[in-house]
Protein backbone atom coordinates (compact mmCIF):
# COMPACT_ATOMS: atom_id res chain seq x y z
CA UNK A 1 0.00 0.00 0.00
CA UNK A 2 1.39 3.34 -1.08
CA UNK A 3 2.24 5.66 1.46
CA UNK A 4 1.22 9.36 1.28
CA UNK A 5 3.66 12.14 1.89
CA UNK A 6 3.26 14.19 4.95
CA UNK A 7 1.99 17.66 3.04
CA UNK A 8 -0.70 15.30 1.33
CA UNK A 9 -1.51 13.47 3.73
CA UNK A 10 -2.21 17.24 6.36
CA UNK A 11 -4.41 17.92 2.59
CA UNK A 12 -6.30 14.74 3.06
CA UNK A 13 -6.95 15.68 6.90
CA UNK A 14 -7.94 18.72 6.68
CA UNK A 15 -10.64 17.99 3.88
CA UNK A 16 -11.93 14.98 6.16
CA UNK A 17 -11.71 17.18 9.31
CA UNK A 18 -13.97 20.02 7.19
CA UNK A 19 -16.40 17.57 5.85
CA UNK A 20 -16.89 15.79 9.33
CA UNK A 21 -18.05 19.35 10.66
CA UNK A 22 -18.99 21.01 7.72
CA UNK A 23 -22.64 19.89 7.82
CA UNK A 24 -23.50 21.61 10.69
CA UNK A 25 -22.68 24.68 8.69
CA UNK A 26 -25.03 24.34 5.55
CA UNK A 27 -27.55 21.63 6.67
CA UNK A 28 -28.68 23.65 10.04
CA UNK A 29 -29.11 27.35 7.98
CA UNK A 30 -31.16 24.75 5.52
CA UNK A 31 -33.43 23.30 7.95
CA UNK A 32 -34.04 26.54 9.76
CA UNK A 33 -35.05 28.21 6.31
CA UNK A 34 -38.27 26.66 6.04
CA UNK A 35 -39.24 27.12 9.45
CA UNK A 36 -38.28 31.40 9.00
CA UNK A 37 -40.22 31.14 5.94
CA UNK A 38 -43.44 30.09 7.18
CA UNK A 39 -43.22 31.76 10.63
CA UNK A 40 -42.15 35.16 9.69
CA UNK A 41 -43.87 35.00 6.67
CA UNK A 42 -42.14 35.84 3.15
CA UNK A 43 -42.83 39.86 3.51
CA UNK A 44 -40.54 39.78 6.50
CA UNK A 45 -38.23 36.89 5.65
CA UNK A 46 -37.52 39.30 2.44
CA UNK A 47 -36.75 42.24 4.62
CA UNK A 48 -34.42 40.44 6.91
CA UNK A 49 -33.06 39.00 3.36
CA UNK A 50 -32.73 42.31 2.44
CA UNK A 51 -30.77 43.59 5.52
CA UNK A 52 -28.19 40.59 5.63
CA UNK A 53 -27.45 41.22 1.93
CA UNK A 54 -26.52 45.04 2.82
CA UNK A 55 -24.83 44.12 5.98
CA UNK A 56 -22.66 42.40 3.66
CA UNK A 57 -21.61 45.20 2.15
CA UNK A 58 -19.65 46.23 5.28
CA UNK A 59 -18.22 42.84 6.13
CA UNK A 60 -16.99 43.11 1.75
CA UNK A 61 -15.23 46.65 2.98
CA UNK A 62 -13.75 45.40 6.56
CA UNK A 63 -12.45 42.05 5.12
CA UNK A 64 -10.52 43.79 2.51
CA UNK A 65 -9.89 40.48 0.61
CA UNK A 66 -7.43 38.95 3.50
CA UNK A 67 -9.61 35.95 3.24
CA UNK A 68 -7.18 35.05 0.41
CA UNK A 69 -4.14 37.66 0.24
CA UNK A 70 -3.78 37.44 4.01
CA UNK A 71 -4.15 33.05 3.84
CA UNK A 72 -1.22 33.32 0.69
CA UNK A 73 1.13 34.97 3.18
CA UNK A 74 0.44 32.80 6.24
CA UNK A 75 1.19 29.85 4.01
CA UNK A 76 4.77 31.40 2.76
CA UNK A 77 5.74 32.65 6.24
CA UNK A 78 4.42 30.53 8.66
CA UNK A 79 7.68 29.08 9.39
CA UNK A 80 8.59 32.17 10.96
CA UNK A 81 6.47 33.12 14.27
CA UNK A 82 7.32 36.74 14.12
CA UNK A 83 6.34 37.30 10.65
CA UNK A 84 3.16 35.63 11.36
CA UNK A 85 2.06 37.62 14.38
CA UNK A 86 3.38 41.22 13.21
CA UNK A 87 0.70 39.89 9.62
CA UNK A 88 -1.83 38.90 11.98
CA UNK A 89 -2.19 42.41 14.41
CA UNK A 90 -1.55 44.52 10.79
CA UNK A 91 -4.41 42.62 9.56
CA UNK A 92 -6.37 43.22 12.45
CA UNK A 93 -5.97 46.75 12.95
CA UNK A 94 -6.77 47.24 9.21
CA UNK A 95 -9.90 45.82 9.79
CA UNK A 96 -10.90 47.13 12.96
CA UNK A 97 -10.44 50.37 10.75
CA UNK A 98 -12.77 49.49 7.60
CA UNK A 99 -15.37 48.41 10.76
CA UNK A 100 -15.56 51.93 12.22
CA UNK A 101 -15.48 53.65 9.00
CA UNK A 102 -17.97 51.42 7.87
CA UNK A 103 -19.87 51.84 11.20
CA UNK A 104 -19.86 55.59 10.29
CA UNK A 105 -20.74 55.09 6.81
CA UNK A 106 -23.82 52.89 8.08
CA UNK A 107 -25.67 55.84 10.20
CA UNK A 108 -24.92 58.63 7.73
CA UNK A 109 -27.04 56.16 5.32
CA UNK A 110 -29.98 55.77 7.82
CA UNK A 111 -30.25 59.09 8.82
CA UNK A 112 -30.24 60.18 4.82
CA UNK A 113 -32.12 57.43 3.25
CA UNK A 114 -35.94 57.27 4.01
CA UNK A 115 -35.98 53.46 3.02
CA UNK A 116 -33.45 52.37 5.12
CA UNK A 117 -34.48 55.11 8.10
CA UNK A 118 -37.97 53.27 7.90
CA UNK A 119 -36.41 49.67 9.44
CA UNK A 120 -33.28 51.53 10.95
CA UNK A 121 -33.41 48.99 14.26
CA UNK A 122 -33.53 46.29 11.46
CA UNK A 123 -30.10 47.31 9.66
CA UNK A 124 -28.59 48.11 13.16
CA UNK A 125 -29.00 44.43 14.20
CA UNK A 126 -27.48 42.80 10.71
CA UNK A 127 -24.26 44.99 11.13
CA UNK A 128 -23.63 42.95 14.38
CA UNK A 129 -22.49 40.07 11.78
CA UNK A 130 -19.63 42.93 11.02
CA UNK A 131 -17.26 42.16 13.83
CA UNK A 132 -18.04 38.89 14.45
CA UNK A 133 -16.84 38.59 11.08
CA UNK A 134 -13.57 40.60 11.57
CA UNK A 135 -12.65 39.02 14.61
CA UNK A 136 -13.08 35.44 12.88
CA UNK A 137 -9.28 35.19 11.55
CA UNK A 138 -10.50 32.16 8.83
CA UNK A 139 -7.35 33.56 6.62
CA UNK A 140 -5.21 32.28 9.85
CA UNK A 141 -6.60 28.91 9.80
CA UNK A 142 -6.14 28.28 6.29
CA UNK A 143 -2.97 29.68 5.85
CA UNK A 144 -1.90 27.98 8.79
CA UNK A 145 -3.66 24.37 7.12
CA UNK A 146 -5.69 24.11 10.80
CA UNK A 147 -9.19 24.38 9.25
CA UNK A 148 -10.60 22.09 11.51
CA UNK A 149 -10.68 25.12 14.07
CA UNK A 150 -13.66 26.80 11.43
CA UNK A 151 -15.60 24.09 11.59
CA UNK A 152 -15.89 23.54 15.20
CA UNK A 153 -16.19 27.27 15.96
CA UNK A 154 -18.71 27.34 13.49
CA UNK A 155 -20.65 24.65 13.82
CA UNK A 156 -21.43 25.42 17.02
CA UNK A 157 -22.30 28.74 16.66
CA UNK A 158 -24.85 27.98 14.28
CA UNK A 159 -26.21 24.88 16.09
CA UNK A 160 -26.55 27.19 19.10
CA UNK A 161 -28.34 29.60 16.77
CA UNK A 162 -30.61 27.20 15.06
CA UNK A 163 -31.63 26.04 18.73
CA UNK A 164 -32.37 29.56 19.85
CA UNK A 165 -34.33 30.28 16.61
CA UNK A 166 -36.59 27.37 17.44
CA UNK A 167 -37.30 27.62 21.04
CA UNK A 168 -38.06 31.86 20.50
CA UNK A 169 -38.86 32.84 17.49
CA UNK A 170 -43.15 31.30 16.49
CA UNK A 171 -44.68 34.89 15.33
CA UNK A 172 -43.91 37.13 12.30
CA UNK A 173 -43.84 39.97 14.98
CA UNK A 174 -40.09 38.04 16.07
CA UNK A 175 -38.82 39.14 12.84
CA UNK A 176 -36.08 41.60 15.12
CA UNK A 177 -35.72 38.87 17.52
CA UNK A 178 -34.60 36.29 14.25
CA UNK A 179 -32.12 38.70 12.89
CA UNK A 180 -30.59 39.15 16.53
CA UNK A 181 -30.26 35.50 17.05
CA UNK A 182 -27.95 35.35 13.93
CA UNK A 183 -26.30 38.10 13.82
CA UNK A 184 -25.37 36.82 17.33
CA UNK A 185 -24.38 33.72 16.36
CA UNK A 186 -22.29 35.22 14.10
CA UNK A 187 -20.70 37.57 16.41
CA UNK A 188 -20.11 34.89 19.30
CA UNK A 189 -18.88 32.48 16.13
CA UNK A 190 -16.05 35.71 15.79
CA UNK A 191 -15.27 36.02 19.82
CA UNK A 192 -14.68 31.87 19.68
CA UNK A 193 -12.27 31.74 17.00
CA UNK A 194 -10.17 34.54 18.16
CA UNK A 195 -9.56 33.30 21.60
CA UNK A 196 -8.69 29.35 19.45
CA UNK A 197 -6.18 31.60 17.24
CA UNK A 198 -4.50 33.30 20.27
CA UNK A 199 -4.49 30.25 22.08
CA UNK A 200 -2.94 27.38 19.90
CA UNK A 201 -0.97 29.48 17.22
CA UNK A 202 2.25 31.42 19.62
CA UNK A 203 1.02 34.61 18.06
CA UNK A 204 2.99 37.49 19.66
CA UNK A 205 1.46 40.86 20.36
CA UNK A 206 3.03 43.54 18.54
CA UNK A 207 1.82 47.17 17.63
CA UNK A 208 1.70 47.22 13.75
CA UNK A 209 4.18 49.25 11.87
CA UNK A 210 3.04 52.08 9.48
CA UNK A 211 5.47 49.17 6.73
CA UNK A 212 3.53 46.58 7.41
CA UNK A 213 -0.18 48.17 7.17
CA UNK A 214 1.24 49.64 4.23
CA UNK A 215 2.81 46.22 2.69
CA UNK A 216 -0.55 44.37 4.25
CA UNK A 217 -3.00 47.23 2.47
CA UNK A 218 -0.91 46.60 -1.15
CA UNK A 219 -0.75 42.84 -0.67
CA UNK A 220 -4.59 42.80 -0.86
CA UNK A 221 -5.60 45.78 -2.85
CA UNK A 222 -6.36 43.71 -6.37
CA UNK A 223 -8.43 41.21 -4.32
CA UNK A 224 -10.11 43.83 -2.58
CA UNK A 225 -11.21 45.16 -5.15
CA UNK A 226 -12.19 41.67 -7.35
CA UNK A 227 -14.41 41.26 -3.89
CA UNK A 228 -16.25 44.19 -4.07
CA UNK A 229 -16.69 43.56 -7.65
CA UNK A 230 -18.23 40.07 -7.07
CA UNK A 231 -20.21 41.98 -4.14
CA UNK A 232 -22.23 43.78 -7.37
CA UNK A 233 -23.20 40.56 -8.89
CA UNK A 234 -23.02 37.90 -6.30
CA UNK A 235 -24.44 39.56 -2.97
CA UNK A 236 -26.58 42.61 -4.87
CA UNK A 237 -29.19 40.09 -6.11
CA UNK A 238 -31.16 40.14 -2.73
CA UNK A 239 -30.68 44.23 -2.48
CA UNK A 240 -31.82 45.23 -5.54
CA UNK A 241 -34.53 42.90 -5.70
CA UNK A 242 -35.60 44.46 -2.43
CA UNK A 243 -34.87 47.88 -3.44
CA UNK A 244 -36.40 47.73 -7.18
CA UNK A 245 -39.32 44.87 -6.38
CA UNK A 246 -39.93 44.59 -3.25
CA UNK A 247 -39.70 42.61 -0.07
CA UNK A 248 -41.89 39.68 -1.12
CA UNK A 249 -39.37 39.21 -4.18
CA UNK A 250 -36.23 39.45 -1.95
CA UNK A 251 -38.03 36.68 0.06
CA UNK A 252 -37.95 34.72 -3.21
CA UNK A 253 -34.46 35.24 -3.97
CA UNK A 254 -32.83 35.15 -0.86
CA UNK A 255 -34.89 32.00 0.23
CA UNK A 256 -33.30 30.47 -3.37
CA UNK A 257 -29.96 31.88 -2.69
CA UNK A 258 -30.08 30.18 0.48
CA UNK A 259 -30.66 27.05 -1.08
CA UNK A 260 -27.95 27.28 -3.40
CA UNK A 261 -25.44 29.16 -0.84
CA UNK A 262 -25.75 25.57 1.22
CA UNK A 263 -25.28 23.29 -1.76
CA UNK A 264 -22.16 25.38 -2.66
CA UNK A 265 -21.15 24.75 0.98
CA UNK A 266 -20.68 21.23 0.11
CA UNK A 267 -17.18 22.82 -1.72
CA UNK A 268 -16.06 25.21 0.94
CA UNK A 269 -13.86 22.27 2.56
CA UNK A 270 -11.80 21.36 -0.34
CA UNK A 271 -11.62 24.97 -1.12
CA UNK A 272 -10.53 26.24 1.81
CA UNK A 273 -7.91 23.15 2.57
CA UNK A 274 -6.92 23.00 -1.13
CA UNK A 275 -6.12 26.76 -1.71
CA UNK A 276 -3.23 26.86 1.00
CA UNK A 277 -1.88 23.72 -0.40
CA UNK A 278 -1.82 24.75 -4.36
CA UNK A 279 0.08 28.18 -3.24
CA UNK A 280 2.59 26.35 -2.08
CA UNK A 281 3.39 23.93 -4.82
CA UNK A 282 2.91 26.98 -7.32
CA UNK A 283 5.74 28.76 -5.47
CA UNK A 284 7.91 25.41 -6.31
CA UNK A 285 6.54 23.88 -9.51
CA UNK A 286 4.15 25.30 -11.87
CA UNK A 287 3.65 21.80 -13.34
CA UNK A 288 3.00 20.05 -10.20
CA UNK A 289 0.18 22.81 -9.33
CA UNK A 290 -1.33 23.01 -12.71
CA UNK A 291 -1.58 18.97 -12.39
CA UNK A 292 -3.22 18.65 -9.32
CA UNK A 293 -5.27 21.89 -10.54
CA UNK A 294 -6.72 19.84 -13.13
CA UNK A 295 -7.59 16.72 -10.42
CA UNK A 296 -9.42 19.58 -8.46
CA UNK A 297 -11.39 20.80 -11.61
CA UNK A 298 -12.95 17.40 -12.13
CA UNK A 299 -13.83 16.20 -8.42
CA UNK A 300 -15.30 19.75 -7.96
CA UNK A 301 -17.21 19.44 -10.88
CA UNK A 302 -18.46 16.57 -10.87
CA UNK A 303 -19.47 17.02 -6.87
CA UNK A 304 -21.50 20.31 -7.83
CA UNK A 305 -23.04 19.45 -10.98
CA UNK A 306 -25.34 16.56 -9.25
CA UNK A 307 -27.21 18.15 -6.79
CA UNK A 308 -27.22 21.20 -9.44
CA UNK A 309 -29.13 19.20 -11.54
CA UNK A 310 -31.47 17.59 -9.01
CA UNK A 311 -32.67 21.24 -7.82
CA UNK A 312 -32.69 22.30 -11.75
CA UNK A 313 -35.05 19.12 -11.78
CA UNK A 314 -36.98 19.38 -8.89
CA UNK A 315 -37.45 22.83 -8.37
CA UNK A 316 -41.45 22.70 -8.03
CA UNK A 317 -41.18 20.13 -5.26
CA UNK A 318 -37.94 21.90 -3.46
CA UNK A 319 -40.38 25.50 -3.59
CA UNK A 320 -43.24 23.48 -2.20
CA UNK A 321 -40.99 22.08 0.92
CA UNK A 322 -39.02 25.58 0.98
CA UNK A 323 -42.18 28.08 1.11
CA UNK A 324 -45.08 25.62 2.09
CA UNK A 325 -47.12 26.65 -1.20
CA UNK A 326 -45.68 26.91 -4.85
CA UNK A 327 -46.05 30.59 -6.91
CA UNK A 328 -44.87 30.92 -10.24
CA UNK A 329 -41.84 33.83 -9.27
CA UNK A 330 -40.64 30.66 -6.73
CA UNK A 331 -40.46 28.15 -8.85
CA UNK A 332 -38.46 29.79 -11.87
CA UNK A 333 -36.21 31.58 -9.60
CA UNK A 334 -34.80 28.56 -8.28
CA UNK A 335 -34.43 27.04 -11.88
CA UNK A 336 -32.33 29.96 -12.80
CA UNK A 337 -30.53 29.54 -9.90
CA UNK A 338 -30.25 26.08 -9.85
CA UNK A 339 -26.98 25.31 -12.02
CA UNK A 340 -24.90 28.04 -9.86
CA UNK A 341 -22.96 26.05 -7.51
CA UNK A 342 -21.76 24.37 -10.69
CA UNK A 343 -21.05 27.58 -12.67
CA UNK A 344 -19.26 29.22 -9.27
CA UNK A 345 -17.82 25.84 -8.36
CA UNK A 346 -15.57 26.13 -11.77
CA UNK A 347 -15.06 29.44 -11.09
CA UNK A 348 -13.55 29.00 -8.02
CA UNK A 349 -10.95 26.66 -9.20
CA UNK A 350 -9.87 29.15 -11.97
CA UNK A 351 -10.11 31.83 -9.77
CA UNK A 352 -9.00 30.73 -5.81
CA UNK A 353 -6.87 27.85 -7.08
CA UNK A 354 -5.26 29.34 -10.64
CA UNK A 355 -5.33 32.59 -10.91
CA UNK A 356 -4.27 33.84 -7.37
CA UNK A 357 -1.38 31.41 -6.60
CA UNK A 358 -0.30 32.20 -10.04
CA UNK A 359 0.18 35.87 -9.72
CA UNK A 360 -3.23 36.86 -11.71
CA UNK A 361 -4.56 39.08 -9.10
CA UNK A 362 -4.73 41.65 -10.98
CA UNK A 363 -6.32 40.19 -14.37
CA UNK A 364 -9.05 38.70 -11.95
CA UNK A 365 -9.67 42.15 -10.15
CA UNK A 366 -10.43 43.17 -14.11
CA UNK A 367 -12.60 40.32 -14.62
CA UNK A 368 -14.43 40.83 -11.52
CA UNK A 369 -15.09 44.98 -12.42
CA UNK A 370 -16.40 44.55 -15.95
CA UNK A 371 -18.85 41.30 -14.46
CA UNK A 372 -20.04 43.65 -11.89
CA UNK A 373 -20.56 46.35 -14.02
CA UNK A 374 -21.91 44.38 -16.33
CA UNK A 375 -24.05 42.50 -13.48
CA UNK A 376 -25.94 46.14 -12.85
CA UNK A 377 -26.45 46.91 -16.27
CA UNK A 378 -28.70 43.54 -16.95
CA UNK A 379 -29.94 43.11 -13.40
CA UNK A 380 -31.83 46.13 -13.35
CA UNK A 381 -34.29 45.79 -16.39
CA UNK A 382 -34.72 42.33 -15.49
CA UNK A 383 -35.77 42.80 -12.27
CA UNK A 384 -38.19 45.41 -13.08
CA UNK A 385 -39.94 43.30 -15.69
CA UNK A 386 -39.56 40.08 -13.84
CA UNK A 387 -38.69 40.33 -10.01
CA UNK A 388 -36.56 37.61 -8.29
CA UNK A 389 -36.53 35.45 -11.53
CA UNK A 390 -34.62 38.29 -13.60
CA UNK A 391 -32.38 38.31 -10.66
CA UNK A 392 -31.59 34.92 -11.33
CA UNK A 393 -30.99 34.91 -14.86
CA UNK A 394 -28.76 38.05 -14.23
CA UNK A 395 -26.80 36.21 -11.76
CA UNK A 396 -26.05 32.79 -13.50
CA UNK A 397 -25.45 34.82 -16.84
CA UNK A 398 -22.63 36.94 -14.97
CA UNK A 399 -21.25 33.90 -13.82
CA UNK A 400 -21.11 32.23 -17.01
CA UNK A 401 -19.06 35.39 -18.18
CA UNK A 402 -16.73 34.94 -15.44
CA UNK A 403 -15.91 31.49 -16.32
CA UNK A 404 -15.64 31.77 -19.61
CA UNK A 405 -13.21 35.20 -19.12
CA UNK A 406 -11.09 32.95 -16.80
CA UNK A 407 -10.37 30.52 -18.60
CA UNK A 408 -9.61 32.83 -21.71
CA UNK A 409 -7.07 34.79 -19.92
CA UNK A 410 -5.16 31.70 -18.37
CA UNK A 411 -4.98 29.70 -21.61
CA UNK A 412 -3.13 33.44 -23.19
CA UNK A 413 -0.64 32.82 -20.55
CA UNK A 414 0.25 29.62 -21.19
CA UNK A 415 -1.79 28.18 -18.41
CA UNK A 416 -4.22 25.45 -19.67
CA UNK A 417 -6.22 23.94 -16.59
CA UNK A 418 -8.56 21.89 -18.97
CA UNK A 419 -6.19 19.72 -20.59
CA UNK A 420 -2.13 19.01 -19.81
CA UNK A 421 0.27 22.14 -21.79
CA UNK A 422 1.90 19.72 -24.82
CA UNK A 423 5.47 18.85 -23.92
CA UNK A 424 6.62 20.78 -27.49
CA UNK A 425 4.93 24.22 -26.11
CA UNK A 426 7.33 23.85 -23.43
CA UNK A 427 10.77 23.45 -24.88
Amino acid sequence: MAILNPTRQKLIGNVAWLYALQGLNYVIPLAVLPYLVRVLGIERFGLLAFAQAFAQYFVMLSDYGFNLSATKQVARRRGSREDVSRLFWSVLFIKFALMLFGCLLLFVILAAVPRFRADSTVYVIAYVAVPGSILFPVWLFQGMEQMRYISIVNGGARLLSAMLLFIFVHHSSDYMLALAIQSGGILLAGMAALWTALSNFDIDFCWPSRADISQTLGDGWHLFVSSSATMLYANTGAFLVGVLAGNVQAGYFGAADKINRGIQGLLTPITQAVYPHVSLLAANSRDAALAFIRKSLIGIGLVSFLPSLLVLLLARPVALFVFGSITQDCVVTLRWMAMLPFVIAVSSVFAIQTMIPFGFERQLSRIYVVAGLGSLALSVPLILHYGAAGAGASVLAVEIFVDTAMWSVLRQHGVHVLRAEPVMARI
